[in-house]
């Protein structure tokens, strides 16, 4: 399921689509949306373009990384967080 938050996701498997903002030590800081996302990377040649999409499961409020897709830096972000709102809603057709 792809989300903009990991607010009540613990333990569960999500996707995140956004840019890469910093790198400090093991964990990327995403922006998804309007809020910042943490993500525990298994090293760092996944993160080489600025956007990218992450599945993992989330602990302790930090998004594990399971798998890591680099897509475009042209990819639309506003138009991908319109659908990840849409998604929220009516997650069971998604």
């Amino acid at each position: 399921m792809y989300v903009d938050s990991l607010l009540d996701q613990e333990g569960k498997e999500v996707c995140v689509v956004g840019k890469l903002e910093k790198v400090e030590q093991d964990i990327i800081f995403l922006r998804v949306g309007k809020k910042e996302v943490l993500v525990k990377h298994n090293g760092l040649d996944s993160y080489k373009t600025n956007i990218v999409r992450v599945k993992g499961v989330v602990e302790n409020g930090i998004l594990q990384e399971s798998t890591v897709y680099k897509l475009s830096d042209d990819f639309d972000l506003d138009y991908f967080n319109r659908f990840v709102a849409v998604n929220k809603n009516f997650n069971e057709i998604f």
